[in-house]
């Protein structure tokens, strides 16, 4: 299925005819490829969700376009061939906060602080530029850690400041909210959120979640079978509010009938929850 729009300019990032399997087909002609993906195609202001069951390919996709995985095929960031190893400075990731060396982890042998004072000097962020990401993720409680001894949720936060201060032209968030408590969940879709209205930031947002996909990204693709297809189920738009407000609270586009239950299942669990709220409009039927 290719995907594309009709913007004008540069791709963000661009893959093309992309055929990928972790063995060689020359060795097994008739094996079917674990990714097939004929285009995809994201450009400044572009959202795009991929909603995925775990093991679809979901981070194998991610480690392609990161240059970790080499496909047949073109795989293009900011208008030329990624490349591990290169630096992308426009390039924001969010994902697996794994230490692996040579992976798409953090670095060790290095306290929180002096990792973010590096970070913010050679990226030369100015104070407003970080402060409410980093006070609104709680940084304080493990500046003085070492990367090594953090918690999973705790890398994954400072994936996400490292991800977001240096305001980046495009973000790639691989299952990104994973491990967060629900007040930094909540923190940083809203974050993202008002990010993304006040930029042309452009968004690939990837998750087994399909109302995280809905709520942040306004097209929205399933990876079936190693492909990128439209979604099969009927969606709305919506907007869900609660008393008091959780991370599920706002505006989502196409919303299908599995996210709702995901977002049900968060209101009905929670025993705060006093009152909610929740109005919509089909979708795909002659409604804008």
């Amino acid at each position: 299925m290719a995907i594309t729009d009709m913007h004008i300019g540069q791709p963000l990032l661009e893959l093309k005819d992309i055929v990928f399997s972790y063995t060689k087909s020359a060795k097994n002609p008739e094996e079917k490829p674990l990714l097939s993906i004929e285009e995809l195609v994201l450009h400044s202001g572009n959202k795009i969700g991929i909603i995925g069951d775990n093991g679809s390919g979901k981070s194998t996709l991610v480690k392609m376009i990161l240059g970790l995985y080499i496909p047949r095929g073109t795989v293009n960031l900011f208008g030329r061939k990624v490349l591990w190893g290169n630096h992308y400075s426009q390039l924001g990731y969010i994902g697996d906060p794994s230490l692996s060396p040579g992976y798409t982890g953090l670095p060790t042998d290095v306290s929180v602080r002096e990792l973010l004072n590096s970070f913010k000097a050679i990226c030369r962020i100015e104070r407003e530029s970080y402060s409410d990401i980093q006070e609104g993720l709680g940084f304080d409680r493990f500046l003085k850690k070492d990367v090594k001894h953090l918690s999973n949720g705790e890398r994954k936060k400072l994936m996400i400041f490292l991800a977001l201060a240096k305001r980046p032209k495009l973000l790639i968030a691989d299952e990104a909210t994973d491990g967060l408590d629900e007040k930094s969940k909540q923190f940083i879709i809203e974050k993202i959120e008002d990010i993304s209205t006040k930029s042309e930031l452009g968004i690939l947002w990837i998750s087994h979640q399909h109302h995280e996909v809905a709520r942040l990204t306004d097209t929205v693709y399933e990876l079936i079978e190693g492909k990128l297809k439209a979604p099969s189920q009927k969606s709305f738009n919506c907007n869900i509010e609660t008393q008091p407000q959780i991370s599920v609270c706002g505006s989502y586009h196409n919303l299908t009938s599995k996210g709702w239950l995901e977002i049900a299942a968060n209101i009905y669990t929670n025993p705060m929850i006093s009152k909610f709220e929740v109005k919509g409009r089909r979708m795909g039927e002659g409604n804008d």
